[in-house]
């Protein structure tokens, strides 16, 4: 199951492909998704949302965009896979990126492949775009809208002027996918902002935005991850309450137990059994206790039982 980043961040390059490859080619020609295909030497399918098809030069060629969220020691040798794969299986020269989300360590943007003997038979180099070093001008002076939800993952972007910056821009560029755009604004900001007053300031500011958000596949995605989260506390508690009740009757019964026997064998000590009863709330102490007085032979014993106990639960 894909997580909150790997998601957003495919939705968001899926809503406006054309916008991430001139941020990435400023000279290239947006030229769709390629068609799926598999290979005879790899049974695994391409992913089409991370492939897209551009005209550079006049040459026809692939761009590879990986997403990444965290550290991952393979990745170097994930994007030699993946770029391989895909220039096998389309027979077009294929240029990798990888932009990372938040900040981590960041392995080296090259694969090495080397032969038993030394020789270097492979060496791969793909990019790495660190968004928490760009300036939020950076990504701002390209004018391209569908990358700007970005801006509260770079550098200084966790701020609501940031996000208000943000959504005034998305609004007045009447974009196909502003509602799409807003809403992953909303979804990236509440996965970094920290502060709580900044927290709530978020919740307020895309409340006024509710009805123009509503069909968003994003904003309907978080409504539902809240409602399924509130739904999972839910049922969580009410199972942890119906085991509290369920503890609470088996206490009470074995108390009840206890006392019996004590008013049936040892009257006397009544009163003490039953505080030392009342002050256990683990049934397998109660059972423990309900043995040794069952088959205890003096008051002593019992006595000596009760009050040992008492002061193992105080």
């Amino acid at each position: 199951m894909l997580g909150r980043w790997d998601r957003s961040s495919k939705r968001l390059v899926g809503e406006n492909p054309d916008h991430f490859i001139q941020w990435l080619f400023p000279e290239a020609q947006y030229q769709g998704v390629p068609k799926p295909k598999t290979t005879t030497m790899e049974p695994r399918e391409i992913e089409a949302d991370n492939l897209f098809q551009i005209l550079l030069f006049g040459v026809l060629c692939l761009v590879h965009i990986e997403f990444q969220s965290y550290y991952d020691a393979t990745m170097a040798q994930r994007m030699w896979d993946y770029n391989t794969l895909s220039t096998l299986t389309y027979d077009l020269p294929t240029d990798s990126f990888v932009v990372y989300l938040r900040p981590c360590k960041v392995p080296e943007p090259f694969y090495k492949k080397e032969f038993p003997s030394g020789k270097q038979i492979h060496h791969f180099w793909f990019t790495v775009i660190k968004l928490w070093e760009l300036s939020i001008e950076e990504i701002k002076q390209t004018g391209l809208v569908g990358i700007f939800p970005l801006m509260v993952l770079a550098k200084d972007g966790k701020r609501p002027e940031v996000v208000e910056d943000i959504i005034q821009h998305v609004e007045a560029s009447k974009n196909a996918s502003s509602r799409e755009l807003l809403a992953l604004t909303y979804v990236l900001a509440s996965m970094v902002f920290e502060n709580a007053t900044d927290r709530h300031w978020l919740k307020r500011r895309f409340s006024v935005l509710h009805d123009a958000l509503r069909d968003a596949w994003a904003y309907q995605e978080i409504m539902q991850e809240g409602w399924d989260e509130g739904n999972k506390e839910g049922i969580k508690e009410g199972l942890q309450q119906g085991r509290q009740e369920e503890l609470q009757k088996e206490l009470q019964a074995q108390r009840l137990t206890l006392l019996e026997i004590v008013q049936y064998r040892f009257p006397t000590v009544e009163a003490l059994a039953q505080k030392t009863a009342e002050a256990i709330n683990d049934t397998a102490v109660l059972r423990r206790l309900i043995v040794t007085i069952s088959i205890a032979q003096t008051e002593h014993d019992v006595r000596h039982a009760l009050l040992a106990i008492e002061q193992n639960v105080q």
